[in-house]
């Protein structure tokens, strides 16, 4: 049985010459982007781009850290909002602000260690 990449209409193959330094250059782009060489070779020559898994990984970082800092804005301004609060709700609200800049400061962390 076949998965459904093998069933695919790839069945020409195509050589490529080259130095061994620029295989392994290739390689390895092909590698920081995950990808297999023959995708590398397919996304660059059909001008798809490509993408390093590091960058995928602080660009995801980025996305959370600022789906965090809206929320800490709009914890921040239902705080400010509300004077009628009990003590336990502000508290509530503190303990998710403080739950989000966690947050915040976990994401800042996949940043400095991705790059």
């Amino acid at each position: 049985m076949t998965s459904g990449t093998e069933s695919r209409q790839r069945t020409v193959v195509t050589g490529v010459r080259m130095s061994r330094d620029e295989h392994a250059a290739i390689a390895q782009k092909a590698s920081d982007c995950g990808l297999t060489l023959s995708a590398y070779f397919r996304a660059c020559a059909l001008g798809r781009k490509t993408r390093n898994a590091t960058t995928s990984r602080v660009l995801d970082a980025l996305t959370v850290l600022g789906n965090e800092q809206r929320r800490i804005g709009g914890l921040i301004k239902h705080l400010r909002g509300e004077e009628h609060l009990s003590a336990d709700e502000r508290a509530a609200l503190m303990a998710q602000i403080e739950a989000a800049q966690r947050s915040v400061i976990d994401a800042i962390r996949r940043i400095e260690d991705a790059g």
